[in-house]
């Protein structure tokens, strides 16, 4: 199941756990990386072939409650969450973030 929002599809996978955000901006260099927790050389080493906003995106993924794992593609986000956490707030917190990145990417634009 797909639902729209501005500039973001949230596609619905048949496992509840995850759910991926198809963005009509890129976010991210063309490369697609996995993550699973924060800290570390070689963490940092990964968000670093992501670039700037793709680094951030991930970075404010992870940090949301609920987030076990997050998977980066230039126009996708797949997100995997812990089986207790609810999506509502994991969700909102998500588009928060990516409508961020998106604000962040236009200004760098001009």
């Amino acid at each position: 199941m797909i639902e729209k929002r501005p500039g973001i599809m949230i596609y619905r996978h048949p496992n509840p756990e995850i759910r991926s955000f198809l963005t009509s901006a890129e976010i991210s260099r063309y490369r697609v990386e996995r993550f699973t927790g924060s800290g570390g050389e070689t963490f940092e080493t990964q968000l670093k072939t992501l670039g700037t906003i793709g680094a951030y995106v991930v970075r404010e993924i992870l940090a949301i409650p609920g987030v076990r794992e997050v998977e980066i593609k230039p126009r996708e986000v797949r997100v995997k969450k812990e089986t207790s956490a609810s999506w509502d707030p994991i969700e909102q917190k998500i588009m928060h973030a990516l409508n961020t990145a998106f604000r962040r990417k236009a200004i760098r634009a001009v």
